[in-house]
């Protein structure tokens, strides 16, 4: 009986969910330009060759992290379960937004390529993004939208949110963008409803 080496991906017991977080330790630190398989390699205590049972380059490596980078994003779904109005929609969503941006903020150039990877069904599947977008849309079905409409008002939304954040403005500038944003979501969703 061999021995495997110790640094294979089955005795190192690595895991394309162990794979995504180290790579998201290494944005956080180093943007998403500093992602590289020795670097995320390094951060699991691996050799890279490792890696390519989960990844077989970088591209995937990244499309891996832009799937998974939400599981370390807390969001509060059940908030949007248990809403009621319009209003109600645009605070979670602002208060979301605002968390959001922190969150892109500590880990540089994650915005940017999530928004490369957007997908009009991005709600599908599992995992904590897809929850969120689904709570999201879900709830303005329930205050009263049709469905399409609903799917619409939501990646119109997400997409001006992640632009915003791409283009890196104070904090302040993002809030005051977000509120003049938001005002007009609300107007549309009132006059969608009526």
């Amino acid at each position: 009986m061999s021995r495997r080496d110790p640094s294979s991906h089955a005795a190192a017991g690595i895991s394309g969910a162990a794979i995504a977080d180290a790579a998201l330790a290494v944005i956080r630190t180093d943007g998403v330009d500093g992602v590289t398989m020795r670097a995320v390699a390094e951060r699991l205590h691996v050799r890279a060759p490792s890696l390519y049972h989960h990844v077989h380059n970088k591209s995937e490596l990244l499309d891996l992290v832009a799937r998974n980078a939400f599981d370390q994003f807390t969001a509060d779904t059940t908030a949007y379960e248990e809403l009621t109005t319009v209003d109600e929609w645009i605070e979670l969503t602002r208060s979301g937004s605002l968390e959001l941006r922190a969150f892109y903020a500590d880990h540089p150039g994650l915005a940017g390529l999530i928004q490369s990877k957007a997908a009009p069904d991005r709600d599908q599947g599992a995992g904590s993004r897809a929850a969120l977008i689904r709570a999201q849309i879900e709830a303005l079905v329930r205050i009263g939208l049709p469905e399409s409409d609903a799917r619409h008002l939501f990646e119109v939304t997400a997409r001006w949110s992640l632009a915003a954040v791409v283009s890196d403005p104070p904090e302040d500038l993002f809030a005051a963008g977000l509120d003049l944003f938001l005002y007009g979501v609300r107007a549309r969703l009132l006059e969608l409803l009526s």
